[in-house]
């Protein structure tokens, strides 16, 4: 797999001996290990804002109406119906990264969900919480427990009544990405944008979307494994690839180098001449496929390394130029409005074909 380079690949683990980062692809190298943080799941299960909640003593009411359901594993002993009649007792729950790994005091989603499917095969969700630990009041009997810590998740059944405590083990880490230009240069979290994919499955035909459009610099809780990483710089052709492996209980944090430049493109009537508004751009690469296109006096535009042709269009007649994008050099690319750079109007009737050598 083709990858951009990861600048650091490093992990933390809460009390658990560091492990060393997974060997860096081509064109990286490796950083130092770190603990991962007891907020790294803050950001709602899809990746959003931090989602700090109710305290450990609010209790949800099974009997409650809930929101939307989910598929859950169904796997387990026999369910114990739920009484609706009976009081409800009292259970605690709590989530932890690893099995040997302390308590989560922080950024979870919790939800209960009746075992009972409906009509349409899914669970009705009866009841749900956010934060650390929490104790929840349950009428007595089964249900599924789901617990969320970022996009990482973990499943078990429980039953009120018989069970009076349930940890969970999400057997997840952490990954913080950032992306580089050039020669080190940082690029800004509004430059960037990262998809997650899943890790790949026997028999899948395309990985799943896990995170899209992330952020630069946001911890993301993943489940333990292997995610392949797209790195997008700007809107046009700037794309670079990684695979970053998660290891449970720790952070891993990846730089992705893109081998790109901005460019301001201006049409000029003379070298460093004012750009002349109301034009037409569009960016061709060397093997003619247009990868930009706007109006206006001076677009900016993100380019991969390499060889293109700017064509303006401004007032009736076409401009073109040729030029080359190097890796962190940006820069102002003038077309001058000449004779010379000017595109000749197609003949009525299409360009000519070429007459035939005699042989």
């Amino acid at each position: 797999m083709a990858c951009a380079g990861l600048l650091m690949a490093a992990a933390v683990d809460s009390g658990i001996a560091k492990a060393k980062a997974p060997p860096a692809p081509a064109s990286a190298t490796s950083g130092d290990d770190g603990d991962m943080p007891q907020d790294a799941g803050s950001g709602d299960d899809t990746g959003g804002d931090d989602m700090d909640g109710p305290g450990s003593d609010e209790p949800v009411d099974a009997g409650a109406e809930g929101g939307g359901a989910s598929q859950i594993d169904k796997s387990g002993g026999p369910d114990v119906p739920i009484d609706v009649k009976a009081p409800p007792v009292a259970i605690r729950l709590s989530a932890h990264l690893t099995e040997k790994g302390p308590e989560l005091a922080k950024g979870l989603t919790w939800r209960i969900f009746d075992p009972a499917p409906k009509a349409d095969g899914k669970l009705k969700l009866v009841g749900e919480t956010k934060g650390g630990s929490v104790s929840l009041m349950l009428r007595p009997g089964t249900y599924f427990v789901h617990v969320a810590y970022g996009r990482a998740g973990a499943t078990r059944k429980i039953t009120a009544g018989r069970d009076f405590s349930s940890d969970l083990i999400l057997n997840a880490g952490g990954m913080r990405l950032m992306a580089m230009v050039g020669k080190d240069q940082p690029l800004s979290a509004g430059d960037v944008t990262f998809s997650i994919y899943a890790p790949e499955e026997d028999g899948a035909e395309e990985r799943a979307v896990v995170v899209a459009n992330a952020p630069a610099g946001r911890i993301i809780g993943l489940n333990a494994g292997t995610y392949h990483v797209v790195c997008k710089y700007g809107d046009a052709n700037a794309i670079v690839r990684a695979d970053i492996h998660v290891e449970p209980g720790k952070l891993t944090e990846a730089a992705m180098y893109q081998k790109a430049a901005r460019l301001t493109l201006k049409l000029v009537a003379e070298h460093g001449g004012e750009a002349l508004a109301n034009t037409a751009w569009s960016v061709v690469t060397s093997a003619g496929e247009t990868v930009a296109g706007s109006v206006g006096a001076f677009p900016s535009v993100v380019l991969a390394a390499g060889e293109y042709t700017a064509i303006a269009k401004h007032d009736g007649k076409i401009y073109e130029r040729t030029f080359s994008v190097e890796p962190g050099l940006n820069r102002d690319m003038e077309v001058i409005a000449s004779a010379e750079n000017i595109v000749p109007p197609v003949p009525p009737g299409g360009i000519p074909a070429v007459p035939a050598q005699p042989k």
